[in-house]
């Protein structure tokens, strides 16, 4: 475990840690947007299939739905916002190390 010994050092740190919770949040409802989509694709693929029609015309069909592209568009939302988050995560480490380690 690492312990640092001043204020910028644990505040940023501290921003860090804040910042990964964030993206994992953000992660956690990429997943959610991700399964409401298979799962709705495999609720058209179930009523095509009991109508007789194929899964591929399930699958075109279903991809057009309003439904379908809101649980998309939620999906790539949430993944650029945990990207976003993790990124500015690892800014905030490195920088706590670099105080860490005298140079600031």
């Amino acid at each position: 475990m690492l312990t640092f010994t001043n204020a910028a050092e644990q505040a940023a740190w501290g921003m860090a840690e804040a910042l990964c919770e964030k993206a994992f949040a953000a992660m956690k409802s990429a997943e959610e947007a991700q399964e409401m989509f298979r799962a709705g694709r495999m609720a058209m693929r179930r009523q095509f299939k009991a109508r007789g029609l194929s899964e591929v015309d399930a699958a075109i069909r279903w991809k057009s739905t309003a439904q379908a592209q809101a649980a998309l568009a939620d999906h790539e939302f949430y993944m650029s916002l945990a990207s976003m988050y993790n990124e500015a995560a690892t800014a905030q480490y490195a920088k706590a190390l670099y105080l860490k380690n005298g140079k600031g």
